[in-house]
């Protein structure tokens, strides 16, 4: 599943920064010129979202070269480059991620995020693989990020959710 998502032309290009983020320079190019880069990705990720209050927060996280090598890691531990997509890299991330849950799993997804190219169709099978009783209650935000784009909405799910009796 997560091959025929990531591995298209449109897919490759949304999560290029995984790819240039395993480079040493990385770091120097992302701090560059005032975090141009995160500017740039913020725009592509999130066009028409105001995030005049958010990226300077961001980029003062980030000033810390410590903060800004912390940030990348997590990119860097996500996946071995030189074995992703190989037989046994595929094999050991179906190990290390595990089946699908056996426990109610509330699924939130925003419908303009530039970054996730999970489409309709994508979605409609991942919601297949749940057990026919433990289909996650989804919910589409018509927005860029679930968090920001209606926060009360997302905070009254999770809440509605983590309150439900099993």
């Amino acid at each position: 599943m997560y091959g025929q998502v990531l591995f298209t032309p449109a897919a490759i290009d949304r999560v290029s920064h995984l790819w240039f983020f395993q480079m040493a320079i990385a770091e120097a190019i992302v701090a560059a010129d005032d975090f141009a880069f995160i500017d740039y990705l913020w725009s592509k990720w999130s066009p028409g979202y105001d995030a005049s209050e958010d990226l300077p927060r961001v980029k003062d996280c980030l000033r810390d070269p410590a903060n800004l090598s912390a940030a990348l890691g997590y990119y860097r531990a996500t996946f071995d480059p030189a074995r992703f997509g190989s037989e046994q890299g595929t094999a050991e991330q179906g190990a290390a991620w595990g089946s699908i849950p056996s426990q109610p799993t509330l699924y939130l997804h925003a419908t303009q995020d530039g970054a996730n190219a999970i489409d309709d169709a994508n979605l409609a099978e991942i919601g297949g693989l749940w057990p026919r009783d433990q289909k996650p209650p989804g919910w589409k935000a018509p927005a860029i990020s679930c968090f920001s784009g209606e926060p009360a909405e997302v905070n009254h799910r999770i809440l509605q959710f983590s309150e439900a009796k099993v």
